[in-house]
C-alpha cells in the first residue's frame, strides 16, 4: 500500500515528476515533439525580437530624416528616439521572459545537459544581451543629455 501512495503522490505534482521507468517508443517520440516545439517557439521569439529591434532602428532613421528634411515639421524632437526606445524594449523584454520559460521547459522535460550548451538558448541569450546593451546605451544618452 505504501508503494501505491508514493506513486500517487509523485504523479500529483508535475513539477516533481521524475521518469523512473523505461519509456515506450510513443512516449519518447512525444517527448521529442515537445522539445522540438519548444525549440521552434524560442526561435520564433528570437526572430520576432530581432525584427522589432531592426524595425525600431528603421523607424528612427525614417523619422529623423523627415525631421531634418520636411518643410513643415509636425514631430516633436524626441519622437524618433522614443519610438526607437519603445521598439527596443518591445523586442528585448518579451524575449528575456521567453528565454527563462524555455530553460524551465527543458528542465521540466528532464534534460540532463545544461541548457547553456543549447544553441537555441545561446542565440536567444545573445539577442537579449544585444537588446539590453542597446537599451542601456540609449537610456544613458537620454539621461546624460
Amino acid at each position: 500500500m505504501k508503494d501505491e501512495e508514493k506513486r500517487r503522490a509523485a504523479n500529483e505534482s508535475y513539477e516533481d515528476y521524475q521518469i523512473t521507468q523505461e519509456l515506450k517508443l510513443s512516449d519518447k517520440l512525444a517527448l521529442q515533439r515537445t522539445v522540438l516545439a519548444a525549440d521552434r517557439t524560442i526561435l520564433a521569439a528570437v526572430r520576432t525580437s530581432m525584427a522589432f529591434i531592426g524595425f525600431g532602428f528603421t523607424i528612427f532613421n525614417v523619422l529623423k530624416y523627415f525631421q531634418e528634411h520636411a518643410p513643415m515639421n509636425h514631430l516633436r524632437p524626441e519622437t524618433p528616439r522614443n519610438v526607437a526606445l519603445f521598439m527596443l524594449a518591445a523586442g528585448t523584454i518579451p524575449l528575456f521572459a521567453m528565454t527563462i520559460q524555455y530553460s524551465r521547459i527543458l528542465k521540466r522535460l528532464g534534460r540532463k545537459k545544461s541548457v547553456v550548451s543549447n544553441p537555441n538558448f545561446l542565440m536567444a541569450s545573445a539577442t537579449v544581451l544585444l537588446g539590453t546593451i542597446l537599451l542601456v546605451t540609449l537610456l544613458g544618452r537620454i539621461l546624460l543629455l
